[in-house]
């Protein structure tokens, strides 16, 4: 499996198809095979590269907590563009992807040609925070069950849930009791989303000026649409596609339909 050492911190990568390099950022508990209509579609058009950021899944899981920031995922991102040769791409990220997105493009704008941003936000309010804590509050039961109870109703629209039906639920605990997927990690993961909170971004969109895509879900319950409106508002050169009947998952509820999305929106930055 290829891996890259950033800050002696192993991080595991993937790339498929040929062309403009487009970068696929994880949501905070997803891993690399969690893209895959989104992957396999832009990888007939693009070159897409994949990886779990450090504390995830086949990445290295360092203790320190101090080990775990924004900064840390950006400049891993960085020094993996590097490692492949690539002087600048395309950035897509969900979640707490979109967020070290933004964050890279802030500081790294001369390594952007355009961003793409899925159910992310630049600032936490008060109802994320109290969201966020449970999540974390079920991180730290340690216990796979408890752990996705947690956080299974903030993700996903009542509309999925019940066309997949509880088999789902089981299916997600198997997964989360995976040996890859490290509780530990999980919760300093956790703890520098917090930062948002502390330092937000979005004093600082304004820096951005790429063709940015900006794309919401209506029936988010932690990131809800109001976030992806300041961020857009914030963005100069973007545009805002908000999902009806459809949740935080939006990579797994509307996988075909938001995969079209990006693809249209990326090949028209191939003319310009």
């Amino acid at each position: 499996m290829p891996y890259i050492l950033s800050d002696n911190v192993k991080i595991y990568y993937e790339e498929k198809g040929e062309g403009e390099p487009v970068f696929l950022l994880n949501g905070i508990f997803m891993n690399t095979a969690s893209w895959g209509v989104m992957s396999s579609l832009l990888s007939k058009y693009f070159r897409v590269i994949l990886h779990d950021m450090r504390g995830q899944w086949k990445s290295d899981k360092p203790v320190e907590k101090e080990k775990y920031s924004f900064r840390a995922h950006a400049e891993d991102l960085l020094n993996l563009m590097n490692h492949l040769g690539v002087e600048k791409g395309h950035i897509v990220g969900t979640s707490y992807g979109g967020e070290v997105a933004l964050y890279f493009a802030v500081n790294y704008p001369e390594r952007v040609k355009s961003l793409t941003i899925i159910c992310s936000v630049s600032e936490i309010g008060l109802e994320t925070k109290l969201a966020a804590q449970r999540w974390m509050d079920g991180i730290s039961s340690r216990n796979p069950k408890s752990f996705v109870y947690s956080w299974i109703n903030d993700v996903y629209s009542e509309e999925y849930l019940n066309s997949v039906g509880f088999s789902f639920v089981e299916q997600l605990i198997k997964v989360y009791s995976s040996p890859e997927f490290s509780f530990d990690s999980a919760i300093n993961l956790m703890n520098a989303f917090f930062e948002l909170e502390r330092n937000p971004l979005t004093s600082s969109l304004e820096k951005i000026h790429v063709p940015t895509l900006v794309i919401a879900a209506d029936k988010d319950r932690i990131k809800p649409p109001k976030y992806s409106e300041i961020i857009a508002n914030k963005i100069r050169n973007s545009e805002l596609v908000i999902f009806s009947k459809a949740g935080h998952a939006l990579v797994i509820e509307k996988a075909s339909a938001l995969a079209y999305l990006v693809l249209g929106f990326l090949l028209r930055q191939l003319s310009k």
